[in-house]
């Protein structure tokens, strides 16, 4: 009895071993392939998926199109062929006037080409003036609704007198607005322009 189990036991053990070669030699690589078809299927499907993304925002910017052309015709409306620095102050005067700001002050820096390329020309201005923070919010909305294209790149400012001011009467506050208006030359862009850029004073009040 002895001898056949031991024959018993090696015939067991002769027949893992058999399995565990075939597992070696058959299922392993077999399973390996699928699992590199299955990562591969994955990536043909991540690729697929971003191919889908692109083509939606094609067809968006294709089908606003239009919209986006009425804009670039709407903004290019805004931006004239020369600087015009004296119209210009004499628009944010008005603007001024309107929204009860006193102490106004502009200085138009020296044109020259943007930062970012373009075929137009930027004018860095600077303009300070005093009033009520309602005054100063009504400023800048008017600021932006200009015929003129007018982008605001920085507003700052403090209490325009010292403090202990009367109860109930709003503070009065000096504001310095940096911004940035533009215009389109049809020959090479300027570095510079014959105009006076100096610094003009007006009282809005």
């Amino acid at each position: 009895m002895d001898g056949e189990r031991r024959t018993l036991l090696i015939g067991a053990l002769g027949i893992l071993a058999a399995l565990v070669l075939s597992y070696l030699l058959l299922i392993s690589p077999l399973l390996d392939r699928l699992q590199s078809s299955a990562e591969e299927r994955d990536q043909k499907e991540a690729r697929l998926a971003q191919l889908r993304e692109e083509v939606r925002r094609l067809e968006d910017v294709r089908r606003n199109a239009p919209e986006l052309e009425r804009q670039l015709l709407e903004l290019s409306k805004r931006i004239p062929e020369q600087p015009e620095i004296p119209t210009f102050i004499v628009q944010v005067e008005e603007v001024a006037r309107a929204s009860g700001v006193t102490q106004l002050s502009i200085e138009p820096g020296t044109p020259g080409a943007p930062e970012t390329g373009g075929p137009y020309s930027v004018v860095p201005v600077t303009m300070t003036f005093e009033g009520t923070y309602e005054e100063m919010q009504d400023f800048l909305l008017r600021l932006q609704n200009l015929v003129r294209l007018v982008a605001v790149n920085e507003v700052s400012y403090e209490p325009a007198e010292e403090a202990g001011g009367a109860a109930g009467i709003e503070r009065l506050l000096r504001v310095e607005v940096r911004a940035e208006i533009y215009f389109q030359p049809e020959g090479p862009v300027p570095s510079g322009t014959g105009e006076t850029t100096g610094e003009v004073t007006a009282d809005g009040g």
